[in-house]
């Protein structure tokens, strides 16, 4: 019966063999270093300076790093293609395309990026909490454009979405004619 069963183990063990070894191996597309492109066509693409690109990645590099068997993208490139996402409001196909990812890579980059920004957010946004700050902001706010009153700032823009249909569809376009969402950071 012993004989049997190591027999039995035996074909098995051949059979994971064969399956291992008819296994093709990964290729991976040929990826772009955006660092070494030149200064200026770096800030026309990423819309940031290589140096404060770097700071960045710096910032977030160990919330978005490679998995624990060793594959992925890494950290530094993830910053990047998001920010070119963002930055040149591109198709995420053709922001992958550019990377060498494929575009469903390239939507879960920018959720963790945007996730690993937004958990140091708290570190750079923040609104005065005593009357001395809101005063001294109030001042260099008046110093800049003569704007009275002002102790802080916030930004809005038009995100590019897909077509939506329905009854509500018309209230998406933007007036540039295309679909967005107004979105206030």
């Amino acid at each position: 019966m012993r004989f049997y069963l190591f027999l039995i183990l035996l074909k098995f063990i051949g059979r994971l063999e064969q399956t291992f070894k008819r296994r093709r191996p990964r290729v991976y597309k040929e990826r772009v270093d955006p660092f070494s492109i030149p200064d200026h066509h770096f800030k026309a693409k990423y819309r940031f300076k290589k140096s404060t690109a770097k700071k960045i990645i710096g910032l977030i590099k160990n919330d978005i790093e490679l998995s624990k068997r060793g594959h992925g993208t890494p950290a530094e490139l993830q910053d990047m293609v998001a920010l070119r996402c963002w930055g040149r409001r591109e198709v995420q196909d053709d922001a992958g395309d550019l990377h060498g990812l494929a575009q469903p890579t390239v939507s879960r980059i920018c959720n963790r990026v945007a996730r690993a920004l937004a958990r140091h957010g708290m570190e750079y946004i923040n609104m005065p909490t005593c009357l001395e700050e809101q005063a001294v902001i109030m001042r260099d706010f008046k110093a800049i454009r003569n704007f009275p009153g002002v102790i802080g700032a916030i930004d809005g823009t038009h995100v590019k979405i897909k077509k939506t249909g329905g009854d509500l569809a018309q209230y998406y376009i933007n007036r540039k004619g295309f679909y967005s969402l107004n979105v206030q950071v």
